[in-house]
């Protein structure tokens, strides 16, 4: 496996993945960052992994069937560890054709570093890890059938909307909850019940408040996330919402996005009360990016800079360092949680928000047939 150029000092393989981490993501550096031993290790790995994966979904410039295999070759990396020894340096030859930022390239042209890594982890924690980045992997490379190359491909419904989500973020919620139940063997199955109820719609949850934050990234990008359901539903073609002609329709319908996401952002407070008060560490973990999320929600209530402007919305870094020095001394009290997640959003547009089908959700996914996907097509 190839270690780096010759004639040059190179960093151990979990140095670099400790290092790159918080390139790629600040925001998952900071809550990864308060685990410790196995677990942060694991973790931080499977993160490399699906960013990894990401990465060659993102690419802005490639073409869906070029996604489709590379997408469907990282599956197999990761399944088979002979398949990988012999395709993995070529698999990372033929990334030199995926756009990005520098960071993002970087980890995926030395993903073997995070491979090295991955191999010695504990099994246990390896057989969380391989199913969910696959299933990522190949749920990722069938999605790329809905998005037309060059153009904006909305996806038709809700439905369709939420498979897509759990493809790049429910699974991880499934795999979190595994890796968890592995440090926490003794823990209450009443509450393995709640966590397992809930970890899909936690990684819903975070998903679909990128989406909403992101819709002018994404559109200029060639993409569209907003259901073509529920633009139809206010009267407008995709064209008509992605040209904002008329703002007050466009407020609904992203109204009523966030109020979906209100409703998975309430399932993963109840994901993360379920965890001992005294794994502190596990419940800074998800409360960090779960206040986030509901901070951001509260900024994109009703804002129609998220619709007519090419900034970004997003919570200031003076609310992540509050939210960051808050948290830990409520952390180990139910109701001090809960009291402080109600009063982010206390508008009543979000009190009682849809609740999330999960069995439907498990239904339609089984009629998909990832196991069949072609690299070749």
């Amino acid at each position: 496996m190839p270690r780096g150029s010759g004639g040059v000092a190179k960093m151990d393989d979990w140095t670099y993945c400790l290092k790159t981490l918080p390139k790629v993501s600040r925001t998952f550096a900071l809550n990864i960052s308060v685990l410790r031993g196995e677990l942060h290790r694991s973790i931080l790995t499977a993160y490399l992994f699906c960013r990894t994966v990401d990465t060659v979904e993102d690419a802005a410039k490639l073409d869906p069937k070029i996604k489709t295999r590379l997408l469907i070759e990282f599956s197999q990396l990761i399944e088979d560890p002979d398949y990988r020894k012999k395709n993995l340096v070529t698999w990372v030859e033929e990334c030199s054709q995926v756009d990005g930022s520098p960071n993002d390239l970087d980890l995926l042209h030395q993903v073997f570093r995070v491979f090295n890594v991955f191999d010695s982890l504990p099994k246990n924690h390896q057989d969380q890890i391989i199913p969910s980045v696959s299933k990522m992997a190949k749920g990722m490379a069938f999605f790329q059938n809905h998005f037309q190359f060059g153009e904006i491909t909305p996806l038709e419904n809700i439905q369709v909307l939420e498979e897509y989500c759990y493809f790049v973020a429910g699974v991880v919620g499934e795999m979190l909850c595994n890796l968890f139940f592995q440090k926490l063997p003794h823990l209450p199955e009443a509450a393995r019940n709640i966590m397992r109820q809930n970890a899909v719609s936690f990684g819903l949850g975070l998903q679909m408040t990128n989406i909403s934050k992101d819709i002018i990234a994404d559109r200029d990008r060639g993409w569209s996330y907003i259901p073509r359901s529920i633009i139809s539903e206010k009267g407008l073609t995709i064209e008509e919402f992605h040209s904002g002609a008329s703002m007050d329709k466009n407020l609904q319908i992203l109204e009523g996005l966030l109020g979906k996401t209100t409703g998975h952002l309430n399932d993963a407070l109840k994901f993360t009360l379920a965890i001992p008060k005294t794994e502190i560490a596990l419940r800074l973990f998800c409360i960090w990016p779960l206040w986030m999320a509901v901070k951001t929600v509260a900024v994109l209530h009703n804002n129609p800079e998220l619709l007519n402007s090419n900034a970004q919305v997003k919570i200031s870094r003076s609310t992540v360092k509050r939210i960051l020095f808050v948290t830990p001394f409520i952390a180990w009290s139910n109701n001090l949680l809960k009291n402080s997640f109600s009063n982010i959003i206390n508008d009543n547009a979000f009190q009682n928000p849809p609740a999330f089908d999960l069995e439907g959700l498990k239904a339609r996914l089984e009629k998909i047939p990832l196991d069949t996907l072609n690299p070749n097509t």
